[in-house]
């Protein structure tokens, strides 16, 4: 049985990064100090970067690309950092769920607790995330969540429906002048034709989906995938049985949500509430 292939290390890459530089500035008979004049930089940085004690810049990557002629090598390498660094800080799960998630042609989603991924805005982003991240992490985190909204911004999107438990909008995430900016961007998604925005008002007696947060993508086939994250970890889920469960509670949700029109009210309200 094949061994499962393991993620790169990101640290091993950029001590490769720096390794590809030295040969090729030694291939060059260049100094760090002549290098670094003809790049614009600091014979330090280039030290450093050698010795994989700095990981390199995007904009280095394409400088040395440029001067050594190195058909994009240098960039290359940069975009596999890149990629082994995100894997490292994510949430396990996380990353094949973006790569499902651009091939969905139907989201639906039910929250909580917060306003859904997809539809924060940075600085609300921010605010969630886990304090103890370091700033590197917290930075590649939300540069996830970010490029992960591209999808709602494509020519053609897919539909996307989303529930939210009423003590969403009342809940001041970041203090009232991010949660007015926040409410405010929820309120032009609702208007949006290919999203749903629906809110499970406080009379709800349904109890479907106030355990926690689930999503559910429909791929271009009809596969049924299930999303769930908790502290620390996020789930892709295919088992039919338990996909079908959450279609069912979610379904339950949408029934007891207030109409999308009442909803986009329910949302502009609690705009108004917070000048």
């Amino acid at each position: 049985m094949p061994r499962p292939q393991r993620d790169p290390d990101p640290d091993s890459l950029i001590g490769h990064f720096g390794a590809e530089l030295r040969t090729y500035r030694n291939k060059a008979g260049l100094s760090m100090n002549q290098l670094a004049e003809s790049l614009g930089c600091s014979p330090q940085w280039i030290g450093q970067v050698e010795l994989a004690e700095k990981s390199p810049s995007e904009e280095f990557a394409i400088d040395l690309d440029t001067y050594f002629d190195s058909d994009g090598g240098f960039h290359r390498l940069w975009k596999s950092i890149k990629r082994a660094t995100r894997r490292r800080v994510l949430l396990p799960g996380f990353p094949r769920y973006m790569e499902l998630q651009r091939e969905a042609a139907l989201i639906r989603s039910f929250v909580a607790q917060l306003v859904p991924g997809l539809l924060q805005i940075e600085p609300y982003i921010r605010a969630v995330m886990n304090p103890s991240l370091s700033s590197d992490a917290l930075d590649e985190r939300v540069a996830a969540r970010l490029e992960q909204q591209e999808i709602l911004r494509r020519e053609k999107p897919p539909h996307a429906s989303f529930v939210l438990d009423e003590a969403v909008l009342h809940r001041p995430v970041g203090g009232p002048e991010v949660m007015r900016e926040q409410l405010t961007r929820l309120a032009e998604f609702a208007e949006s034709p290919h999203i749903q925005v629906r809110v499970l008002p406080f009379t709800s007696v349904t109890y479907a989906g106030l355990d926690g947060k689930f999503t559910l993508l429909r791929l271009g086939d009809g596969t049924e995938i299930l999303y769930q994250e908790g502290p620390g970890i996020g789930q892709v889920i295919e088992e039919s049985d338990t996909v079908t469960e959450c279609a069912v509670r979610f379904d339950l949700v949408t029934g007891a949500a207030l109409s999308r029109s009442e909803s986009h009210k329910r949302i502009v309200k609690a705009v108004e509430d917070l000048r």
